[in-house]
């Protein structure tokens, strides 16, 4: 049995050295290529997108092509060199093919030796010792020149600095750029959502929508995206009035985002964008509650007074007018006023609707009974928009006073003679506060006794006062000297003037005087008259009775007893005659005939 041979050992040792430098520099060469194409293949990516920020499905697919092929070629490069096994007759085949002039004396020794090393004393094709020099000779060979020359190490170490210089540059991207990074991260997602979004759409719902909100009030915005793959949502604002457009990212919690506008100050669009997905455009429309901020009422009073319209300016809890004043109240509000939901309530529950044109409206009505009217506002947004505070104020009628009518007499109670009867004549005053249209001076012919049996009559002396004055002079003279039939003793007069105003609302107004009495008397009994006070005033004619005649003769009449003492008359002068004249002869005849004429006998 041979023992091993020391130079086969060294020889195999050298060969085993050069198999395992090999393998290093295999894997370092496969490492610079998994570098350049995975996290170099990143980093290109990464830039591109920096660069030209790629939609969404080109972004996703690159990254996802970048990643895979850069993976495969890490698996490929590295693992593959990693898995290779050191064998010395392999290696020294790849030295013979690299040094080029061994002509396979290096993988022929390994083999002789081998060959010799194993034998055990079989015979041997060739001599042990032309093996052994072959063994010497050929480590002595190796020995002269380093293997590892042999190997053409450029193209790795090429590789191996392009591919510091990309882990370089993501060392520095990751120093200084970190925000980029996370924003590529979070494209990336969105691009990833944005895929399945437009394979699995996502459904947005807004509340609350279009709405109107007071000034000052908060609102709150929601979006609700049902199985939602984002995180973030991005709520865009506009302002109507300057169009000044506002961005907020919400974060998207359980498929939900609030915003909440506090307080609200103008009107503003919104809508939300989910991976460049939007929303229906809303309108949050912002005005304050109305109110009144000026007011006037035009009163224009009744034609027949002849007074021009007056205007009230302010706000007045009660204003007034005769029966028949038109009214105009016209005021402005502080906002635009709703054109349907305005109007006025009276005091009975019934509305009113109000002419609206823009901040102002105006409404009218007629003064004709007490009343109450309460203005109500609602804004041009519509419900919501009521005004705080009703503006109410009271209606009150004034009344329009009769005339009022004077005569130029002082006793009410006369006595007169028939021709001064027929001639009498009186002054008169009727006064109104806006004018008299119509006078007056109505009369009753009646008897003092009814035992005369005279019918009684009435009648007037009427005048139009054209045109109407509000101060009325006059005198009615001689307005029984034509009058059928004549005045005759034992007649009573009764007058009185009265007076209409021109109201042609309420109906016109009158007034009338306080009566004034004549009686027409003989003159035979004018002073036995005045002496009594008048007829029927007479102390010894007070008792005395009106009894009917009985109809049945066999009854008797029944009888009446003075027992009151008798009284003597005075003799006075008569009020209504200018000249004292005296007590007529013959007073027991006039007594008797004045007994006569109330008995309805005549001499």
């Amino acid at each position: 049995m041979s023992s091993r041979s020391p130079q086969l050992d060294s020889l195999r040792r050298a060969v085993v050295r050069f198999g395992r430098f090999r393998k290093r520099w295999s894997v370092l060469h496969g490492l610079a290529l998994a570098v350049l194409a995975l996290p170099g293949g990143l980093l290109a990516w990464f830039l591109l997108d920096w660069a030209f920020r790629l939609p969404a499905w080109p972004l996703l697919i690159s990254f996802l092509a970048t990643s895979v092929a850069g993976l495969v070629a890490a698996v490929i490069w590295i693992v593959r060199p990693l898995l290779h096994w050191v064998r010395a007759e392999r290696e020294a085949v790849v030295i013979e093919s690299l040094h080029g002039a061994l002509d396979n004396q290096l993988i022929g020794s390994l083999q002789l030796g081998e060959e010799l090393a194993t034998a055990g004393g079989r015979p041997l094709p060739h001599s042990p010792e032309f093996v052994e020099i072959l063994l010497e000779r050929t480590t002595t060979r190796l020995a002269e020149f380093d293997v590892r020359s042999l190997l053409d190490l450029r193209r790795t170490k090429r590789l191996l600095l392009q591919a510091a210089a990309v882990a370089a540059v993501i060392l520095l991207v990751a120093t200084f750029a970190r925000g980029a990074i996370w924003d590529r991260v979070d494209r990336l997602r969105d691009a990833y959502a944005v895929v399945l979004d437009t394979l699995f759409p996502v459904e947005l719902r807004v509340r609350p929508g279009d709405v109107a909100v007071v000034r000052g009030r908060p609102v709150e915005l929601i979006v609700e995206a049902a199985a939602a793959r984002r995180r973030k949502i991005v709520l865009v604002r506009t302002d109507l009035e300057t169009e000044e457009i506002q961005e907020v990212t919400l974060p998207l919690a359980d498929g939900r985002a609030t915003f909440t506008v506090d307080p609200t100050v103008e009107s503003f669009s919104y809508e939300f964008d989910y991976g460049g997905r939007r929303t229906k455009l809303h309108r949050v429309l912002v005005d304050d509650l109305p109110d009144i901020s000026a007011i006037n009422f035009e009163l224009s009073p009744p034609s027949y007074t002849g007074q021009p319209p007056r205007t009230l300016t302010g706000r007045l809890p009660r204003i007034g007018g005769l029966a028949g004043t038109t009214a105009l109240v016209s005021f402005a509000a502080t906002t635009a006023l709703h054109p349907e939901l305005c109007y006025v309530e009276w005091a009975d529950g019934s509305r009113q609707t109000l002419p609206v044109s823009g901040r102002f409206a105006h409404f009218g009505f007629t003064v004709s009974k007490p009343d109450r009217a309460t203005i109500h506002l609602t804004g041009i947004l519509g419900a919501g928009f009521e005004m705080a505070q009703p503006l109410g104020f009271e209606i009150a009628v004034e009344q329009d006073q009769p005339p009022t009518v004077k005569l130029a007499i002082k006793n009410r109670r006369l006595t007169m003679l028939e021709d001064e009867a027929a001639s009498f004549a009186i002054d008169w005053t009727a006064e109104d506060d806006f004018a008299v249209a119509e006078v007056n001076l109505a009369y009753t012919i009646d008897t003092i006794d009814p035992l005369l049996g005279r019918t009684p009559r009435e009648g007037g002396a009427p005048r139009r006062i054209e045109p109407a004055r509000d101060l009325v002079k006059g005198r009615f003279a001689e307005m029984f000297k034509a009058i059928d039939p004549p005045l005759e003793p034992g007649d009573r007069i009764t007058l009185a003037l009265t007076a209409r105003d021109n109201n042609t609302e309420t109906g016109p107004g009158a007034g009338r005087s306080p009566p004034v009495e004549i009686v027409v008397v003989r003159a035979d009994l004018s002073g036995f008259v005045e002496q009594q006070g008048g007829f029927g005033g007479a102390t010894f004619l007070g008792g005395l009775q009106k009894v009917k005649r009985a109809t049945d003769l066999l009854i008797e009449a029944s009888k009446t007893v003075r027992t009151e003492a008798g009284q003597t008359p005075e003799k006075q002068p008569l009020k209504v005659r200018t000249d004292p004249e005296t007590s007529p002869g013959g007073g027991s005849d006039a007594m008797a005939d004045y007994f006569n004429l109330l008995s309805g006998e005549s001499r």
